[in-house]
């Protein structure tokens, strides 16, 4: 979790610094505003877990440091950080009845500056509380190991073991995400784990990446799909007059989908995304797209019920068993990140299964989530 530091004085600044990387807090997650507009800058770019508020703070760069404590505490409680953990640190205790009340009910901690093991250690018990709520900019999916296994090779981190989920934890340029292993494959499995880890961590996005299989007149063989809309298959309703299908379904974010639309316009973008690879690869090569996912609980290898299935829906492209419980989660969950799910088809769901392309597949989903959660992050054009 980041730390906004919000102090003027240098010597202050550097001392509360110094105790927060004594602490085994990393410089790159502590960030320092110097005055109100930097402040503002930095409020929304990054989720903070822990902010440290001086009472006197000037307005804008070189300017004389005025009572703008109060002003600070409405910002943060108006941009909606009410999880964020709040400590005051100031040089002047005489000011603390006037402010106290306000302050204090909306959880801000004051600390007298002067007092020195006061101030440490208020910070030590807060920072054991924010080594609690994990944070995270981003959480990616898999429901099979060898779904998850390029992550290892790909990003640089290490495996955490969290309530019994398994996690590869690590940074993509600053950010820092984790891929989940579902305990099993499924639409339940993955609905339930996805909402948990989405109120859990609150990501600014989430993806999902692995392998699926593909309907032969609207896919190819290696071919990767990117969902722009996702159905589940199996709602609906059983009679006496047969199956009645009632398809809800997810689309992906509009304006995320602009994006991915310019990173699949990328002519270069195959060989890219294969680099690195090695093992079988498809025989023909095939351009990554944008598709409809259909999504339920079992695995197809019927022709017969696949057709019905594929009549549901004209356009659809690829059958997975965890793309809608995925995006359906982030749909209802209170943070609502985006969503990208990316996989490659490794069969056309019929009876002749071959398991030659799973690594690529696996490889080649994973490394255009990576490249989609980075062009997220990247910093938007005018």
């Amino acid at each position: 979790m980041k730390i906004l530091l919000i102090e003027d004085d240098d010597a202050k600044s550097r001392a509360i610094n110094d105790h927060l990387l004594e602490r085994g807090v990393s410089v790159s997650d502590v960030v320092r505003a110097k005055n109100m507009t930097d402040f503002a800058a930095h409020l929304n770019s990054q989720e903070f877990g822990l902010f440290i508020i001086d009472f006197k703070l000037p307005s804008f760069d070189n300017g004389s440091a005025i009572a703008n404590g109060k002003a600070i505490l409405e910002a943060i409680v108006k941009a909606g950080k009410n999880d964020a953990l709040l400590l005051a640190i100031s040089s002047y205790p005489d000011d603390f009845p006037e402010v106290r009340a306000d302050f204090e009910a909306q959880g801000c901690i004051l600390a007298d500056y002067r007092n020195v093991p006061g101030w440490k250690s208020t910070l030590n018990h807060l920072l054991t509380q924010l080594k609690k709520n994990v944070r995270m900019d981003f959480l990616i999916f898999c429901a099979l190991h060898e779904e998850r296994k390029p992550y290892v090779v790909l990003a640089d981190g290490k495996q955490v073991n969290r309530g019994g989920v398994s996690c590869w934890d690590f940074e993509l340029e600053g950010r820092k995400g984790s891929v989940v292993l579902l305990p099993q494959m499924g639409l339940v499995n993955a609905a339930i784990v996805a909402a948990t880890c989405i109120d859990r961590y609150r990501p600014k996005i989430i993806g999902m990446s692995g392998i699926c299989g593909g309907f032969s007149k609207r896919a190819e063989l290696g071919q990767l799909l990117i969902s722009r809309m996702v159905y589940e298959y199996q709602s609906g309703k059983w009679s006496t007059d047969g199956f009645q299908n009632e398809p809800y379904q997810v689309s992906t974010d509009a304006n995320f989908i602009t994006q991915l639309q310019e990173i699949l316009d990328d002519e270069n973008l195959i060989v890219e995304l294969e680099h690195g690879h090695r093992g079988t690869r498809p025989t023909d090569a095939s351009e990554p797209a944008l598709a409809v996912f259909t999504s339920g609980s079992a695995v197809i290898a019927d022709k017969d019920y696949l057709m019905q299935i594929e009549r549901f829906h004209r356009k659809v492209n690829g059958l997975d068993m965890e793309v809608f419980a995925v995006q359906r989660a982030a749909e209802l969950s209170v943070s609502k990140p985006v969503c990208i799910c990316a996989k490659t088809v490794v069969d056309l769901c019929d009876d002749r299964k071959n398991d030659s392309i799973h690594n690529y597949g696996s490889f080649v989903s994973a490394k255009f989530v990576l490249k989609a959660i980075k062009v997220f992050f990247s910093p938007k054009q005018a």
